[in-house]
């Protein structure tokens, strides 16, 4: 929704939001799905899908379930205008798909998860595409609405996925036992919590943080409402810098991806509040 207000286009419909919320939430919770005889894991968030294996086996269905119908239907109503499009939204597209689904083994003996530079990364580009590319993908076929792939959407692009990095390493740090003792390379495993946090953390946000003032700058924007748009990267700032004090995993959670919700708000206001 961000993505469609700042750029200035219509919502997409009901049936996307559907239909993308559901299949974001099912791709996550294939994570902590676990074995029948698993009774007891080390990680609380592990334990809580243990516990409530029934309720998430149904939640899973009825998700599994909206997912499929609101699919079919975004499909019907696209059907004739997906085959009309420039060959390189077919390469994105593709390749997105192959680069999400290798976050998982899927039993083919290759995880990009596993490496350090791919997961961070990972996770950043696909949630970029999926927020702010997708949605004005589907509004073209769905819609006929045409967007243009100008400075702005290229800015939005970078920022989000700059924002979405930061998120994915902060969110590492949290499961670094966890992490370690599956062999998971990730950044906080292989450099540790302080020079992550020092060295990689920070100086990103400063980035995110002199791109939003370039963004600004580059059209012209008021002081206030430059100033406005750059309250997530400064909360995010303030988030990184009590992540050094043990936290449970509950405040991570909501503070992490609290932080998705914050900066989807901000940039949503700064468009009906300033423009």
């Amino acid at each position: 929704m961000e993505t469609n207000i700042k750029i200035g286009l219509q919502l997409n419909s009901l049936d996307y939001y559907l239909f993308i919320s559901s299949l974001s939430v099912l791709f996550y919770l294939f994570a902590y799905k676990t074995p029948q005889n698993k009774t007891v894991s080390s990680n609380p968030r592990t334990q809580f899908y243990i516990n409530h294996k029934k309720s998430i086996k149904l939640f899973n269905i009825i998700l599994f379930i909206v997912c499929c119908f609101s699919g079919v239907s975004l499909l019907f109503k696209s059907f004739n205008n997906i085959f009309t499009l420039h060959w390189i939204h077919y390469l994105v597209l593709i390749t997105t798909f192959f680069l999400s689904t290798s976050y998982y083994n899927w039993k083919f003996g290759l995880s990009l998860r596993n490496y350090t530079w791919f997961k961070p990364t990972l996770i950043a580009w696909t949630w970029a595409i999926t927020t702010v590319y997708f949605p004005l993908l589907i509004l073209e076929i769905e819609n006929g609405v045409h967007f243009q792939v100008d400075s702005k959407f290229y800015f939005l692009f970078t920022q989000t996925f700059m924002y979405f990095i930061v998120n994915a390493i902060m969110f590492d740090m949290k499961d670094y036992e966890d992490d370690t003792n599956r062999g998971l390379k990730t950044f906080v495993v292989q450099f540790g919590n302080q020079f992550m946090l020092n060295k990689v953390i920070l100086p990103l946000i400063f980035l995110g943080f002199l791109s939003f003032i370039l963004f600004g700058f580059w059209y012209n924007l008021p002081l206030h409402r430059t100033l406005f748009m750059l309250v997530p990267i400064l909360l995010m700032a303030l988030f990184a810098y009590r992540l050094n004090r043990p936290k449970s995993i509950l405040y991570y959670l909501i503070a992490i991806d609290g932080m998705i919700f914050i900066k989807a708000i901000f940039g949503i206001l700064s468009v009906l509040l300033f423009e």
